[in-house]
């Protein structure tokens, strides 16, 4: 049986050197006083000198006997004892006790050099015993060995590019220059190695040569961790000598947060090879950076959202910046922050209310320093998309009715309504027989209403309601804002509504999609009380108001079959853009055209609609009373209209979305195309034009791109571009004709900075002393080379063509040695007179 031992044969002179160590200390606690002390150095010493001798001795005989006819060139040492491992346990165990009772018997001489040297004798012997009892050997091995691989992987992502000093050159420039300073190196290592290049940024790309990886850094990120795992698996076992890796230490992906955790010790064991790290950075690096976002994803409408930033600062003193939050470059918010000298990090919070559904891109930023490293952080986009919980609905009602009751009614019943009314239950001029003080009823909250909680409604409802009284000619223009900003206006008929409520020439009456009559028209001429049945337009039919049923026949036969209206409100023509959906039978514009009982219009960014009867109860209640009608109309038509007027996407022809909220450069972008017929059944075959356009700082628009689909049977298609290079904000607009008319749909996406290193562009070398020292590597921190004595594994043994064993322990001065000093120590102790 033999057992390997240490391949270098000065190892046993350190294993000789521990061995006097730990006599020496077991000897300080053993005793005290000065002549102890030099018993103990002296013993130390002795067999301090004995391992060194032996061993080197032990050397000479095994390079005498070996054989001269062949070149061996690989040597270790290995025991031949047939004992096994227990007993040469026992035998090292004997060793020990033969050398700890020398040192007790010692203890009876007075000299202490007596003593060392008696102690000195009694291990020698025992040393020499023991050899013979383990019987080592020298085996000599003539071996061929095959190169293995050292791969030497250099990062090309973008933060490689930055300069840590204005003046300074760049951390990719550094990378070079230690390749070129380090030719002779690598003629050095292959003589055992083979040299491979790699360049890493997203993933691992072989390169020619040193000289390769000097290409400009443009990755947009350092996966240093998944880099080192495909270096691993690109050679099997000891293929892999070992790895160098020259980089910035500025990590993205696994290693983004270092490599302290268990997964990640785990993981670099693995690598089974010694990886050494070459920091190229250096300190000195100016920067402030937007470093991270705290925002969700989704908002609802006119409820506050909370946007947290992170601002990184790194290298200057403590400075007040200017943050900045803005919408496709309008500005929201703006706040001054405090940032901390060298480097640090500040918070800084927004909050803002959106007003419409849909997606937007914000923007947070600060300016940015002529000294900056990088002046591409400064400033970081998001997408928000903004939904609905419930719709919000004001009603306010001039009195009580059987219109108002109805209508309040449905919208109370409905669970996606949350519904804020006001009724005028008596006005001025009504006569009361208390003092107005013993009134329990409240006054009417003009300034909560119009002044304070407008923006926070999706629809507005004015029924039969006159303004005048109650002092709200004021609020109007905010009203007139409100609906041009996104929000929804409906008006509804009755003496105290349209022009009979004097609302012609108002800001209220710009945004209404019909035209008023003036105010001074006689009130005969404002009302007609008589009943009449409506008449759906040609373009009312086409319009989701008016689609009470699926099929175009049915529902024409759904408005037939309607109960006749009473009384109306007289009006003029529909403004420019507005649609009148169902007309008077007999009543006339001044124009002479067909006077609009529901007209509906856009104005600005919202839309209104305008009704100009408030019998529209009747619809659902005399019609209950029919047969086989359960008034199930009647809050069909008030279901569109509200949809309609708070812009539900769901009621649009034409839809367009992108597959994703945010893009890198380069990605692909899947545009996502429906389009709906004026039936809002599937528009098979129609064609629909999109443009890309970039949105600018200003808000303006610059088009990049644009194309047609054709969609299928079921209205719908796609188009797939690649993201422009460009980070930034992108509206998509498409364009179809439905029935002879435009419909249009927008959607955004933003492509975003693809270097997301550069949220932390300082660089740091705390990840590479962590990879080293799992590794077993050594991290290199100021190198101006590579040095030639990096450890590596050696290469594998493919053959081995002739061996040898030297016997060590066969020698017959090795038994001369052990008596004689065996005889020395009997010799020592008999002239002390301890025997």
């Amino acid at each position: 049986m033999a057992l390997d031992l240490l391949d270098s044969s000065i190892r046993w002179s350190l294993a000789g050197a521990g061995l006097a160590l730990i006599a020496t200390a077991f000897a300080l606690r053993a005793r005290r006083g000065a002549s102890a002390w030099v018993a103990r150095v002296g013993a130390a010493g002795f067999v301090l000198l004995g391992a060194v001798v032996a061993e080197r001795t032990a050397v000479w005989a095994a390079t005498r006997a070996a054989p001269a006819t062949t070149d061996f060139n690989e040597h270790r040492w290995i025991l031949l004892a047939p004992w096994g491992r227990l007993g040469l346990a026992l035998g090292a165990a004997a060793a020990v006790a033969i050398v700890a009772l020398g040192w007790r018997a010692s203890a009876r001489l007075a000299s202490p050099w007596r003593r060392a040297a008696a102690v000195g004798l009694r291990t020698g012997a025992a040393a020499a015993a023991l050899v013979l009892f383990l019987e080592p050997a020298v085996e000599l091995r003539q071996v061929a060995r095959e190169p293995n691989h050292v791969a030497v992987v250099v990062d090309r992502s973008a933060s490689m590019g930055l300069r840590d000093a204005p003046a300074g050159p760049s951390r990719a420039e550094r990378a070079r220059d230690i390749l070129a300073r380090s030719a002779s190196t690598f003629a050095s290592w292959a003589d055992r190695h083979r040299v491979d290049f790699y360049t890493f940024a997203e993933s691992l790309e072989p390169a020619a040569g040193a000289g390769a990886p000097a290409t400009a850094p443009e990755g947009n990120a350092t996966l240093l961790r998944e880099a080192l795992e495909q270096v691993r698996k690109r050679y099997d076992g000891a293929d892999l000598a070992g790895i160098v890796v020259l980089t910035d230490g500025i990590a993205t992906g696994r290693f983004a947060d270092g490599a302290s955790d268990g997964a990640a010790r785990d993981f670099l064991r693995g690598i089974d090879a010694p990886v050494h790290a070459v920091w190229v950075g250096r300190a000195g690096l100016r920067d402030v950076a937007v470093a991270k976002l705290h925002v969700d994803e989704f908002a609802f409408v006119r409820t506050v959202v909370k946007v947290e930033a992170v601002l990184r600062t790194t290298g200057y003193g403590p400075r007040r910046v200017p943050v900045a939050l803005t919408r496709e470059g309008k500005l929201v918010r703006q706040k001054w922050v405090d940032l901390p000298a060298g480097a640090g990090t500040a918070t800084v919070s927004f909050e803002f209310t959106p007003q419409r559904v849909g997606k937007f891109v914000y923007e947070i930023a600060t300016p940015v320093s002529p000294d900056e490293a990088v002046q591409t952080n400064n400033s970081r986009a998001f997408v928000l998309r903004v939904i609905r919980d419930k719709i919000r609905v004001l009603q306010v009602a001039g009195q009580p009715s059987w219109d108002v009751r109805s209508l309040r009614r449905l919208l109370k019943r409905n669970p996606n309504v949350d519904l804020i009314s006001f009724f005028i239950l008596r006005t001025h001029e009504d006569v009361q027989p208390v003092p107005q003080h013993e009134m329990s009823l409240i006054p009417f909250p003009t300034q909560e209403l119009f002044g304070e909680q407008l923006p926070s409604f999706d629809l507005i409802v004015l029924q039969n309601f006159d303004f005048l009284p109650y002092g709200i000619g004021v609020y109007l223009d905010k009203i007139r804002e409100y609906v041009e900003g996104g929000g929804g206006l409906i008006m509804l008929g009755g003496p105290g509504s349209f022009s009979s409520g004097l609302y012609a020439g108002t800001p209220v009456a710009r945004a209404l999609p019909v035209k008023l009559l003036a105010n001074n028209t006689p009130l005969s001429q404002l009302l007609d009380t008589s009943t009449f049945t409506p008449r759906l337009t040609r373009a009312g039919a086409a319009h989701p108001i008016a689609a009470l049923r699926y099929e175009p026949a049915d529902n024409q036969a759904a408005w037939a079959s309607l109960p006749p209206l009473e009384g109306v409100n007289r009006v003029g023509d529909v403004v420019d853009g507005a649609v009148a959906i169902a007309v008077h039978p007999t009543l006339k514009t001044p124009s002479g055209r067909p006077m609009p009982v529901i007209a509906a219009g856009s104005y600005g960014d919202g839309r209104s609609i305008a009704v100009m009867t408030d019998s529209l109860w009747r619809w659902g209640f005399v019609a209950a009373a029919r047969e086989g009608n359960d008034g199930r109309y009647y809050e069909k038509f008030w279901e569109n209209a509200i949809r309609w007027a708070i812009q539900d996407p769901e009621l649009s022809h034409l839809h367009v979305e992108a597959d994703a909220p945010e893009y890198y450069a380069g990605a692909p972008v899947r545009l996502d195309v429906r389009l709906l017929g004026a039936d809002y059944t599937p528009a098979a075959g129609g064609e629909v034009d999109l443009d890309i356009a970039r949105v600018n700082d200003d808000g303006g628009e610059q088009v990049v791109a644009s194309a047609r689909v054709t969609v299928d049977e079921a209205g719908e298609g796609a188009h797939t571009l690649h993201a422009p290079d460009h980070p930034g904000p992108y509206r998509v607009r498409a364009r179809a004709a439905v029935a002879g008319r435009a419909a249009t749909a927008v959607d955004l996406f933003l492509v975003r900075e693809g270097s997301a290193e550069f949220e932390r562009p300082a660089a740091t070398f705390d990840l590479l002393a962590q990879i080293a020292d799992q590794t077993g590597g050594r991290l290199l921190v100021d190198a101006d080379a590579l040095p030639a004595d990096l450890p590596f594994r050696p290469p594998r043994v493919v053959r081995v063509d002739r061996r040898a064993d030297v016997e060590v322990w066969s020698q017959p001065w090795l038994l001369f040695a052990a008596l004689l000093l065996l005889g020395l120590e009997w010799g020592l102790r008999q002239r002390a007179g301890t025997l």
